[in-house]
């Protein structure tokens, strides 16, 4: 089993998303299995989100509005995004170790001392930064510390916009994965009052994974 992690973080998410369409078009359709319309498809949504991001981050531009525009799009684009790589990057033999690792997919080999899968559900404390912003920040219930447990690469989270409560997983419409405590997940100004649940579970570096903690919510401010 393969894993990755797409970051939440505007500029990381900016980095990875030029290295993954870079290699999606050149190769997604001619050796990954793609079809054209599924790499069109992706390849919208960046045409979508470059003006936006360069407005954000130029000094002659970027205000809050620029701000919210690139937050709003991002919320867009890294579901879809996740998707492919969901669906088409991951475990794909067609893929070489060079482009799995630019893509930051991970391999996983042979350990000395193999670290065990996680036995408890991580504790996640949601706090508040900017308007429409949410800070994701976890704790290991094993030991009461915060962060990830050893061994673990990121914690998977699941979540749904606005009620019903969810009866299970399969309720859930939407992921992210966060890799360290205190990242932030950004909502539309649309969403303002809804109440966001959450499923959340450890993945380690090596693909084994932990249990599902019951679901948990936050209203977005």
């Amino acid at each position: 089993m393969e894993i990755y992690s797409i970051p939440s973080l505007p500029s990381k998410f900016n980095q990875l998303q030029i290295v993954v369409l870079a290699l999606i078009i050149a190769k997604g359709v001619a050796s990954w299995g793609m079809t054209l319309l599924e790499v069109n498809a992706i390849v919208a949504y960046q045409t979508a989100w470059t003006p936006l991001w360069a407005a954000s981050v130029n000094k002659l531009t970027k205000n809050q509005t620029a701000t919210v525009n690139r937050d709003a799009n991002q919320l867009l684009f890294q579901p879809a995004l996740a998707l492919v790589f969901d669906d088409y990057l991951i475990n794909n033999a067609a893929i070489s170790a060079a482009d799995k690792l630019a893509m930051g997919i991970h391999l996983f080999g042979s350990a000395r001392t193999p670290v065990p899968d996680p036995t408890t559900a991580p504790r996640v404390n949601i706090t508040y930064g900017a308007p429409l912003q949410q800070i994701v920040n976890m704790t290991n219930a094993a030991t009461g510390k915060i962060g990830k447990p050893k061994g673990v690469g990121f914690m998977e989270m699941w979540y749904k916009i606005d009620d019903p409560a969810p009866m299970g997983l399969g309720d859930m419409n939407l992921k992210i994965n966060i890799a360290k405590s205190g990242s932030p997940i950004t909502y539309l100004l649309s969403q303002k009052g809804k109440t966001v649940y959450f499923f959340a579970r450890w993945v380690t570096k090596k693909g084994g994974y932990g249990p599902w903690g019951a679901y948990f919510s936050a209203v977005i401010v």
